[in-house]
Protein backbone atom coordinates (compact mmCIF):
# COMPACT_ATOMS: atom_id res chain seq x y z
CA UNK A 1 0.00 0.00 0.00
CA UNK A 2 0.81 3.31 -0.67
CA UNK A 3 1.68 5.91 2.08
CA UNK A 4 1.82 9.34 2.52
CA UNK A 5 4.08 11.45 5.27
CA UNK A 6 2.80 13.66 7.61
CA UNK A 7 4.57 16.48 9.81
CA UNK A 8 2.73 16.37 13.02
CA UNK A 9 3.47 17.58 16.61
CA UNK A 10 4.55 14.70 19.21
CA UNK A 11 1.56 15.24 21.43
CA UNK A 12 -0.57 14.39 17.93
CA UNK A 13 1.83 10.84 17.99
CA UNK A 14 -0.07 7.59 18.62
CA UNK A 15 1.64 4.16 19.61
CA UNK A 16 1.81 2.13 16.08
CA UNK A 17 2.17 4.58 13.63
CA UNK A 18 5.25 4.88 11.76
CA UNK A 19 8.24 7.03 11.29
CA UNK A 20 8.81 8.33 7.61
CA UNK A 21 11.64 9.72 8.48
CA UNK A 22 14.57 8.86 10.77
CA UNK A 23 14.30 10.46 14.40
CA UNK A 24 17.26 12.47 15.31
CA UNK A 25 16.93 14.23 18.82
CA UNK A 26 20.36 16.01 19.70
CA UNK A 27 21.16 18.69 22.22
CA UNK A 28 23.99 20.98 22.32
CA UNK A 29 25.00 18.47 19.95
CA UNK A 30 25.08 15.75 21.51
CA UNK A 31 23.04 12.45 20.23
CA UNK A 32 20.36 12.06 22.43
CA UNK A 33 18.43 9.18 20.97
CA UNK A 34 17.18 8.43 17.54
CA UNK A 35 14.48 6.21 16.08
CA UNK A 36 15.22 4.77 11.97
CA UNK A 37 12.56 5.48 9.56
CA UNK A 38 9.93 2.38 9.26
CA UNK A 39 10.09 1.89 13.12
CA UNK A 40 6.58 1.24 14.52
CA UNK A 41 6.26 3.71 17.54
CA UNK A 42 5.37 2.50 20.75
CA UNK A 43 4.04 4.46 24.02
CA UNK A 44 7.92 3.94 25.26
CA UNK A 45 9.24 5.02 22.57
CA UNK A 46 7.00 8.42 22.62
CA UNK A 47 7.74 8.60 26.56
CA UNK A 48 11.37 8.67 25.42
CA UNK A 49 10.87 11.26 22.57
CA UNK A 50 9.02 13.83 24.95
CA UNK A 51 11.56 13.20 27.76
CA UNK A 52 14.34 14.45 25.23
CA UNK A 53 12.20 17.32 24.51
CA UNK A 54 11.08 16.25 20.74
CA UNK A 55 9.08 18.43 19.36
CA UNK A 56 7.84 17.13 15.50
CA UNK A 57 7.93 13.85 13.66
CA UNK A 58 7.35 12.75 10.45
CA UNK A 59 5.15 9.58 9.77
CA UNK A 60 4.21 7.79 7.27
CA UNK A 61 0.02 7.14 6.87
CA UNK A 62 -2.00 4.78 4.59
CA UNK A 63 -2.55 6.79 1.15
CA UNK A 64 -6.00 6.05 0.06
CA UNK A 65 -5.71 8.39 -2.90
CA UNK A 66 -5.79 6.72 -6.02
CA UNK A 67 -3.68 7.50 -8.87
CA UNK A 68 -5.50 10.12 -10.57
CA UNK A 69 -6.79 12.23 -7.17
CA UNK A 70 -2.40 11.75 -6.39
CA UNK A 71 -1.99 13.45 -9.80
CA UNK A 72 -5.11 15.92 -9.03
CA UNK A 73 -3.37 16.56 -5.66
CA UNK A 74 -0.04 17.16 -6.78
CA UNK A 75 -1.10 19.34 -9.64
CA UNK A 76 -3.11 21.80 -6.95
CA UNK A 77 -0.13 21.57 -5.15
CA UNK A 78 2.50 23.15 -7.75
CA UNK A 79 -0.08 25.80 -8.92
CA UNK A 80 -0.10 27.13 -5.32
CA UNK A 81 3.82 27.06 -4.91
CA UNK A 82 4.35 28.58 -8.56
CA UNK A 83 1.91 31.45 -6.83
CA UNK A 84 3.96 32.00 -3.37
CA UNK A 85 7.38 32.09 -5.98
CA UNK A 86 5.57 33.79 -8.86
CA UNK A 87 8.07 36.89 -7.62
CA UNK A 88 10.72 35.09 -7.02
CA UNK A 89 14.03 35.16 -9.05
CA UNK A 90 14.68 31.57 -9.01
CA UNK A 91 17.66 31.81 -11.11
CA UNK A 92 19.30 32.58 -7.29
CA UNK A 93 20.32 28.92 -6.24
CA UNK A 94 19.06 29.86 -2.73
CA UNK A 95 15.65 30.61 -3.84
CA UNK A 96 15.42 27.74 -6.18
CA UNK A 97 16.77 25.27 -3.82
CA UNK A 98 13.74 26.56 -1.56
CA UNK A 99 11.37 26.10 -4.08
CA UNK A 100 12.41 22.70 -4.76
CA UNK A 101 11.93 21.45 -1.49
CA UNK A 102 8.88 23.42 -0.84
CA UNK A 103 7.43 21.90 -3.79
CA UNK A 104 8.47 18.24 -2.93
CA UNK A 105 7.40 18.88 0.23
CA UNK A 106 3.60 20.08 -0.37
CA UNK A 107 3.40 17.47 -3.79
CA UNK A 108 4.17 14.36 -1.24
Amino acid sequence: MRTRPRYLPLIEAEPGMVLGTPVRVTRQGQHRYSLPAGHRLTGDNLRQLAAHHAEFIFVAEPDSRSDEEVAVDAANAAHRVLDIFSGADLADPTLAALFDQVLAYRSA
